[in-house]
């Protein structure tokens, strides 16, 4: 057994039954679009994610307002390669791709703030509650749906 398949084999999964499906029934022409990564960005100058070890892992979300330049972001996430990310940001935040899909009117609208979390969580009591949050907000800016990019 590789060492990854040992992971997903061990790893924690939490299965949620929960949550209702919402059928898409917006074009993305007529829809309002918000980014969510989880590659643990942040605006230069906000509080970085505190990643140290499996017991203690950040677990809230940092806004990221649409207007952020490239060069204003940070990344604190420990548990992927970095590389092209710091090569190009939209390998983990696409906002530039999506802004040229707008340009096309390909889509309607983007969120005027985003989110990212840092994708490793592997016991997320307090994500919930920072998902509500997210939640919350994205409807608050009376976003119809959000594209979710994981790393």
């Amino acid at each position: 057994m590789s060492n990854l398949d040992k992971f997903v084999e061990e790893f924690p999964w939490i299965v949620n039954e929960t949550s209702p499906w919402a059928e898409f029934k917006l074009s993305l022409k007529q829809s309002k679009i918000a980014l969510i990564s989880t590659g643990g960005l942040y605006v230069k100058g906000d509080k970085p994610f505190k990643i140290t070890d499996r017991k203690d892992v950040d677990e809230s979300y940092r806004e990221i307002p649409l207007a952020t330049s490239a060069d204003n972001l940070a990344i604190a996430h420990e548990h992927y390669e970095k590389k092209y990310a710091n090569q190009d940001i939209n390998t983990v935040f696409p906002v530039e791709r999506l802004k040229k899909l707008m340009e096309e009117n390909f889509l309607g609208d983007l969120a005027e703030i985003n989110f990212s979390i840092t994708g490793y969580i592997p016991e997320p009591k307090e994500l919930f509650q920072s998902g509500k949050e997210m939640a919350q907000k994205l409807s608050g800016l009376k976003v119809n749906a959000a594209f979710i990019v994981p790393v």
